[in-house]
């Protein structure tokens, strides 16, 4: 494989990159409105990118490989040293937080609200307005026979009813979670 065609690759692929690189150069920008752990995350991510981006520039430039290869570890090196210290960082701001929210000594929040009976009877009412809604829209309509229309409000309405009801449900079992 020729010089050239590596670094068409490897300018597709530092391309293709900008979903990573990007974001990481905005939050470098942003500078003090992020954690510190998120900037070197960011930094890190800018290294690895250019590196390789460096990498694929050299492959044209010169005929041997090498000095591609050892931007490209240089910059592997230099990004995986700045990730392992951003992860530090983080675990650092991780502690720091939980001490400052265990100096505020607050519990969790006393929960309050409805009862698990109030909440599905909210969405089966809300479920039977809509059916009926959907009712009196399929009945108003012209065309078809008035027995067919019928037929389709009543399972079309069941099925509206069925489906808040299952929802309902699915958000009482995730309160009483």
């Amino acid at each position: 494989m020729t010089h050239t065609v590596l670094a068409i690759g490897t300018a597709a692929l530092t391309a293709s990159g900008c979903v990573w690189y990007l974001p990481a150069i905005a939050d470098l920008q942003a500078g003090a409105d992020r954690p510190r752990s998120t900037r070197t995350a960011a930094a890190a991510c800018v290294l690895w990118w250019a590196a390789l981006a460096l990498a694929g520039g050299l492959l044209l430039a010169w005929p041997d490989w090498r000095p591609a290869a050892q931007v490209a570890l240089a910059g592997l090196a230099g990004g995986t040293a700045l990730r392992v210290r951003a992860r530090w960082d983080r675990r650092g701001e991780r502690q720091e937080t939980a001490a400052r929210w265990a100096a505020l000594d607050c519990g969790p929040a006393p929960r309050r609200g409805r009862t698990a009976a109030v909440a599905l009877a909210g969405w089966l009412l809300v479920g039977a307005a809509v059916a009926v809604l959907g009712a009196v829209a399929i009945l108003l309509t012209d065309g078809g026979g008035s027995a067919a229309k019928a037929a389709l409000a009543a399972v079309g309405g069941a099925g509206v009813v069925l489906a808040f009801l299952l929802a309902g449900l699915g958000n009482v079992r995730r309160r009483e979670r």
